[in-house]
């Protein structure tokens, strides 16, 4: 699922993918519960490799560029 899709205003645990992209695993209405998912699945891990977030805006690259022209190419 792309950054820009997920839903907004609310807690999400995701995994990490390519680039702009993420495995959303799961909804939750709080905080809390979003943090327990994370610390569950990360359990017995090296590394944590599941995140808990809540997106509060879209991503800003999908609202287009506030770099110069130049740095908006290297960025794409």
């Amino acid at each position: 699922m792309k950054l820009t899709e997920l839903p907004l205003d609310t807690w999400l645990v995701i995994e990490p993918a390519v680039m702009d992209e993420v495995k959303l695993l799961s909804v939750h209405g709080t905080q809390c519960e979003a943090e327990a998912e994370r610390d569950k699945r990360n359990r017995g891990l090296r590394q944590p490799r599941y995140r808990a977030i809540r997106a509060l805006a879209p991503v800003a690259g999908a609202q287009g560029c506030v770099a110069s022209p130049a740095a908006c190419k290297r960025a794409h």
